[in-house]
């Protein structure tokens, strides 16, 4: 049978081609394995477990999992929660069975798949969680995503999803060098992710089937003064998210890197600014699978 190459197939061969030759923006290295679960440890008072209310013996699956540094926290902090995670790097699950152990979270699922095909049954789930996800692929994946949250979870099971709006990132002094490198982020996730993936939660919860949805912007405002050093553990935070990035930023952007360099020393001055700050601004969206309609 003779294969007819249309243009439209084509085009889907290339995209798929392209695709494969992204990957995860920061590597699978040990040290950005630590800066994970380090990451997680930073966020899980501001942000990671907000209002949740998990209870014993329900089950949650956390969709892109990675290191297991987010299962760890909310292992932790719900005493037996039946965990189950997701990633497609098995780096990423090997490292997340060793991290999760050390803290006594022996019996998780950990599976290596494709987030966009879940291999577990509808129902299987409580409580779906996702966080620093959606920023990694595109819209329509986005979607797929959340659509196959959707099948796992039980009928009036939750969804809570934490994503950011990387243009809200801000800092006082502005800078043409910080600026140089803040665009060369954006466009870094706009060719490999969604750097407004926070934007579209509620919309793609809506768009999805679930009910009750509820999105927030979380801004962080972080500016010098004596005794807080809130902005500088926050610059320093996001100085390590950056950082990893700029091989990247050169090999597939074509950027000047003597410029990003510069960018980056920059933004770590700021909170030697006598009036330096930072803004940051964070989405959180939380829904519910309907349940099930009576006879």
């Amino acid at each position: 049978m003779r294969t007819i190459v249309t243009a439209k197939s084509r085009g889907r061969a290339e995209a798929a081609e392209e695709m494969a030759d992204r990957t995860y923006i920061h590597g699978y290295s040990s040290e950005e394995q630590q800066r994970l679960i380090e990451q997680a440890h930073y966020w899980h008072e501001l942000l990671t477990l907000g209002d949740l209310n998990y209870r014993q013996g329900e089950s949650l699956l956390e969709i892109g999992c990675a290191a297991g540094a987010t299962l760890g926290v909310l292992g932790t902090a719900f005493a037996g929660l039946r965990l189950a995670g997701i990633d497609l790097e098995a780096r990423q699950i090997d490292f997340a069975r060793q991290h999760l152990a050390s803290l006594g979270l022996l019996d998780v699922d950990l599976r290596v798949a494709d987030a966009r095909q879940l291999p577990w049954s509808e129902w299987a789930f409580d409580h779906v969680y996702i966080m620093w996800l959606l920023e990694h692929v595109d819209e329509a994946d986005g979607e797929a995503i959340l659509r196959r949250a959707f099948r796992v979870l039980k009928p009036g099971g939750t969804i809570t999803v934490t994503e950011p709006d990387y243009t809200a990132i801000r800092i006082y002094p502005e800078s043409e060098d910080y600026e140089y490198l803040h665009q060369a982020l954006l466009d870094l996730f706009r060719w490999n992710g969604n750097a407004i993936a926070g934007r579209i939660l509620g919309a793609l919860l809506v768009a999805v089937g679930f009910e009750e949805v509820r999105s927030a912007a979380l801004g962080f405002h972080f500016f010098t003064q004596a005794g807080d050093h809130g902005l500088r553990r926050h610059i320093d935070y996001l100085s390590r998210f950056i950082e990893p990035a700029i091989p990247q930023m050169l090999a597939f952007l074509g950027r000047d890197e003597a410029r990003l360099r510069k960018g980056l020393e920059f933004f770590r001055s700021v909170p030697d600014q006598p009036r330096g700050s930072l803004t940051q601004v964070v989405y959180r969206a939380r829904a519910k699978r309907p349940p099930v309609a009576s006879v």
